[in-house]
This record gives structure tokens, sequence and C-alpha cells, in this order.
């Protein structure tokens, strides 16, 4: 997943950060180690919040962070020299991470450097470009940051917005680099972006620079100056923002100002701005860190309260059994009163307390021989209360403590008010129902069968989508999908639960490494839970399971085919049900390419008749009918109907 915007996404960035030009600053807030927030007014669009993160981004955006009650000295600096000014020029400095935002007030004019780069810094300068105040104070071989030195830029590179042919042609004679490093890094390109351009150009992206002809050198510029057209025209209208999707699962690995062949066979959520598809991306990928953050911060705050539970309820117990033993004692004296003083009669006066054995008891009276026997079970009496009074004191203290653990334990997961991005409309992507984002089919008696498809999926389905009543299937093999039943609680019949457990196992790793045979486990979904056991901890898409579990053997071996106009991929044991289908077992020669291939057609084949599911087919395309495939090599048993 992509981790910080490149010198071509920040070019596409401060495209659209134009419109800013004329915004009054209105507050500084820094939120963190490395983020800053402006929050700007504009006369036609009102208040607007740029993000700074020094280091990794800028951008618009339209989510709110929680602020220090008491700013750092930073931000409140920022405000001195900022608040009330408008914002002059936005530019990108010589093509690299380095955004520079001109601030004109009645006292001067101020520049904010944002440096996006690694080890970034965010530093505000003056109009003799000396620094006013950096956000961390460094020292480089080449340069220093610190008040009243002046600025320096890191060391540049070529600008690709002004290279001409004579200008690369020297710069290819003197490198003894591929061709894709000269413009991933002496271009500052990037590796993604240095790929797509030797792509389009039709060049070996690692044949060497002093080896390409001069048809290739114009062929490389030509294909660097139409995919950065956008950016040279400064024309936002040309841009395409998105946000890549991987292949096999929702999971979102990029952010784009432009479509680039390598993701050709991604689906893509298409955005309005690159500001917009940028704020999405990194707000969503923020609000999972945090949420991992605050997962842990809960489990220890759980783990916390349950050993005080536990202790408590171990206090209870010992109280309760020294009460009892009390009241049993001063309940044997006045039960055995006579035989208690015959036996002190028969007992030497010279020791005051002496022990009293009674026979066919298990019990030791300590009998104080300075007062009568009614004292001496009153005494026991006055023992009882007070362990009842620390008794009850313990049991007020457990119901306090249960009660911290049920409402940390249903507390939402604080995300310090970042709001998660709804998903926007994409496009071209076919209807789906809900389920369809996992692996799924329905049993022989209509039960639903999810199943996961990574980490993240396995979480959402258990905690989304499984009731108390639902059944939950595993394998023990490692990399395996979490697989719930939504049975609601009914009972399901023998071959249903056997075709889950087939459905559980061929999905494992263990289709990978050729097994034929797998075994596989099944709870109810109130035996498993996200708790771990005290001071544990569980990483994303694990559980803890509890309890007695039904064991399954389970021959792998799936289906992939259509039921209606759906993609269904069965358990085999079920092909029956599907109108057609191709049969899989672990094994063989195919990978996972081959076989999509051979899938795509035999669908089609069967299809050609009917108009409507052959355009159907064509919407899934290869990469959502691989995401139906086990992992591994697979070898196919049988079409169904026949060939």
């Amino acid at each position: 997943m992509k981790e910080s915007l490149s010198s071509v996404d920040i070019a596409a960035i401060v495209v659209e950060l134009q419109e800013l030009i004329g915004a009054r600053v209105e507050k500084v807030y820094q939120i963190g180690r490395e983020e800053i927030r402006l929050r700007l007014r504009q006369k036609d669009k009102g208040a607007i919040d740029l993000v700074i993160e020094a280091g990794k981004r800028i951008h618009i955006t339209k989510y709110k962070r929680a602020t220090p009650r008491i700013p750092s000295n930073f931000p409140m600096y920022l405000r001195k020299k900022l608040n009330g000014g408008r914002i002059s020029q936005i530019r990108q400095l010589e093509f690299d991470r380095i955004v520079e935002i001109t601030v004109e007030r009645w006292d001067g004019k101020f520049r904010l450097v944002s440096e996006l780069l690694p080890r970034g810094n965010i530093v505000l300068i003056d109009e003799d470009e000396l620094i006013l105040l950096p956000l961390r104070r460094k020292s480089f071989s080449a340069r220093v940051i610190k008040v009243r030195e002046k600025y320096e830029r890191p060391p540049s590179r070529a600008n690709p917005l002004q290279l001409n042919e004579q200008a690369f042609t020297d710069l290819c004679n003197t490198t003894g680099k591929d061709v894709v490093r000269v413009l991933a890094t002496d271009l500052n390109l990037g590796g993604l972006y240095a790929e797509e351009v030797c792509e389009k150009a039709g060049v070996e992206k690692n044949k060497n620079a002093t080896e390409l002809e001069e048809a290739e050198r114009n062929a490389i510029l030509e294909a660097l100056f139409v995919i950065l057209e956008p950016i040279l025209e400064n024309d936002k209208s040309l841009l395409k923002p998105h946000i890549v999707l991987a292949r096999e699962s929702e999971e979102r690995v990029d952010v784009l100002p432009f479509l680039l062949n390598t993701y050709e066979s991604n689906e893509k959520v298409f955005s309005g701005s690159f500001n917009d598809a940028v704020d999405e991306f990194f707000t969503e990928k923020l609000a999972e860190e945090l949420e991992e953050q605050a997962q842990e911060v809960r489990g220890e705050e759980l783990g916390k309260y349950e050993r005080v539970l536990k202790e408590q309820e171990e206090a209870v117990l010992k109280f309760k059994a020294a009460e009892e033993v009390w009241i049993r004692k001063g309940e044997l004296i006045y039960a055995r009163f006579s035989d208690i003083e015959q036996m002190l009669q028969d007992m030497p006066k010279k020791k005051k307390v002496v022990p009293v054995m009674l026979p066919d008891t298990d019990i030791t009276l300590e009998i104080d021989n300075s007062v009568s026997l009614y004292k001496n079970a009153g005494a026991c009496y006055e023992h009882a209360k007070v362990l009842r009074k620390k008794l009850v004191g313990v049991e007020r203290a457990m119901e306090t403590t249960k009660e911290k653990i049920r409402r940390e334990a249903a507390r939402e997961v604080k995300l310090e008010e970042v709001q998660i991005p709804q998903k926007k409309e994409e496009v071209k992507r076919e209807k789906k129902e809900w389920y369809e984002r996992f692996r799924w089919f329905e049993t022989s008696e209509g039960v639903l069968v999810l199943g996961g498809k990574d980490a993240t999926s396995n979480e959402i389905l258990v905690k989304k989508h499984m009731d108390a009543g639902d059944l939950f299937f595993h394998t023990q093999a490692e990399g395996a999908p979490v697989v719930i039943a939504k049975t609601g609680g009914k009972d399901v019949s023998e071959a249903d639960l056997k075709a889950i457990a087939q459905f559980a196992a061929s999905y494992s790793s263990l289709w990978k490494y050729g097994f034929y045979e797998g075994e596989c486990y099944c709870v109810t979904g109130e035996q498993v839970s996200k708790t771990p056991p005290t001071g544990e901890y569980i990483k994303k898409g694990s559980f803890v399971v509890r309890g007695k579990r039904q064991y399954f053997k389970a021959a792998l071996g799936v289906c992939i085919g259509m039921e209606k106009d759906k993609l269904v991929a069965c358990p085999d044991m079920q092909k029956d049900k599907l109108a057609v289908c191709v049969v899989l077992e672990p094994g063989g020669e195919l990978e996972k390419n081959e076989l999509t291939k051979v899938l795509v057609t035999f669908f089609v084949e069967r299809a050609k008749s009917n108009q409507e599911l052959t355009e159907q087919i064509a919407m899934w395309g290869h990469e959502k009918i691989m995401g139906f495939l086990p992992p591994g090599k697979s070898r196919v048993t049988g079409y169904y109907p026949a060939q």
C-alpha cells in the first residue's frame, strides 16, 4: 500500500491547489508529531482544511480530527505569522517532493515550505529566505535546518517538465544506469511511472541508457510528455483521479492522478478530484492504523480489568468459605453445648484457649476458657459478620469491574474523530449483493455460506456478519480463511455440514501444498471471540475459539460455475445445483492465470446463445474469476454439462 505521494502525484495535487489562491488563513493546528492543518476561508466555498504531513502528503481534506487543547509552539508561531494572510502562490519546487505556499500579509510575505520526501519537514521562511521556525531542527551534510539560517533545499535532480532532447541525450550518455533507473531516480519519476513510460515507449526497461538509439530516446520523451500532459498544461480537467483496489480483495493499494497500464486489470474507484481521492485513501489508511492502536489499547484495558475481576472472584470464594466455617462453628457450639462442656471439664485449666475436636466433624473449635460458651458462639458469629461485610464490599466492586468490562467491550473504537470515508460511486462495476465481496455459495438446503479472502475480510465476516447462532468453520492450516454459515441457530443436515467443511478446507493452504484431504472444525458463533487470554494479543484476522469443537475430514475439491446470472464457487459435492461448472482438485500443472483462461473459454462457449449472459461474463473479467480460484496449482477433473 502506498505510504506517501510521489513527485508526479504532488505535481497533480499542486495543479488542483491553484484554486486556493486568494484564500485567507484563519488558523493553524498541529495534530500529532508530523501533521499540521491550515484552516482556510474562501469567499465562494467557505472553510477549507489543508492537511500537510511532513514526509508524506499534502491535500485538501473533508475529514475532521480532534485538535489538542493546548497547541504547541510551532502552530502558535504559524498563527502569529500567517493568520489573516492570503495565499498568493502555491508551487512545486523543481519537480521535487517540496511544496511552497506563499502567504502575504500587511507586515510581510511568508513562505511555508513542506518537504514531503523521506525525513521531511515543514519550515516557515521570510522574504530573505531566512528560517523563522522549522517543525524540527535538523542537520544534514549539505544543509542545516534551524532558526535564522538561510533555507537551503535538498539537492535537486533534472526536471522532466523542462526536459528537451539534448538534455535527455546528455543525461543518458553520462550514466551507466538502466533506462528505468534513469527515469525513476535521475528524473524523479519513481518506479511506477518510470516503468509506465518504458511500456508506452516500447523500450526495454532494463536496457542501458547509453545504448539507446535516437528513435528510442524520442519515444521515451513522447511517452513522458503524454503521461504528464495535465501537469504540463496545468489543466486539472485532464486528470483521471482514482483509487486502485487489489485484484483479489477490495483493499486499497494505490491512489493515482492518471490511468496507468500497470493497473489496467484492477478495479478502481474514481473521484471528482485528485485531492478527494488522496484524502479518502490516506484518511482510511489512517483510520485503520488508529483502529489497530485503539484495539491494542482496548485489549490492554480489558486485560487489566479481567485480572482485577479474577482476583475479586478468588476473594469472594475465600470470604464465602471462611464465613461458612465461622457460622458452622457457632452452630456446633449450640448444637453440642453439653458435649463441649463435658470435654472442657476433663481438660487441664492451664490454657486460656484450648482446641476441641468434636467426634463426627472435621472442624476444630478454638474455645476460650475465660468466657462462657455463649460468648464463644457469639464471637464465631461476629467473625462471620465481618467476613460478610468484606464479601459484600468485594461483590459491589465486582459489579463495578464487570460494568467496566462491558463498557470497554462495547465501546466504539475511538478514531480521534477521523470519519471513515464513504465509498464513492464506482465506475464500470457490476452490481453486487452485499455477500458477493466474499467467497460464497448456498447449500442444498438454502444455507448461505460466506468465506473470507484475507485478514481484512475475515475480520469483517466475524465482526459484522456472524451471529451467535451461526456456524464458524476453520482449519488449523496456516492461511486458512474464515467460513461462516448463516444458519440463524437452526439445525443443519450432516450433508450440508460436510459440504461447508469441504469448502473451508479447499480454500486453505492445504490446496496449495497439494493435499487431497484436510481436517476442519466447526463451532457456534458464540464460541468465537476477539478477546485474547490475559497478557496476549491477537493479530488482525485471527480469533479465539473456546469450548468443544466438532471435527470433519474433508476431501478437497471445488467447482466454479454459474447459478442464474451469478458466478459461484461451491464444494464439488454440490455441483449438481449449478447450471454449468468446472470441477477442480489440487495438484496438476495449471497456474491460476492459465486456469482462468480455461474457465472463461468454457463459460463463453456455454453462453453463446445467450447474449445477456455473454455480456455478463465479459463484465466479470479474468480478475473476478481468478478471485474464486483456490491458492496454488489445480487440475480440471470435469465439466458439467459435459463438453
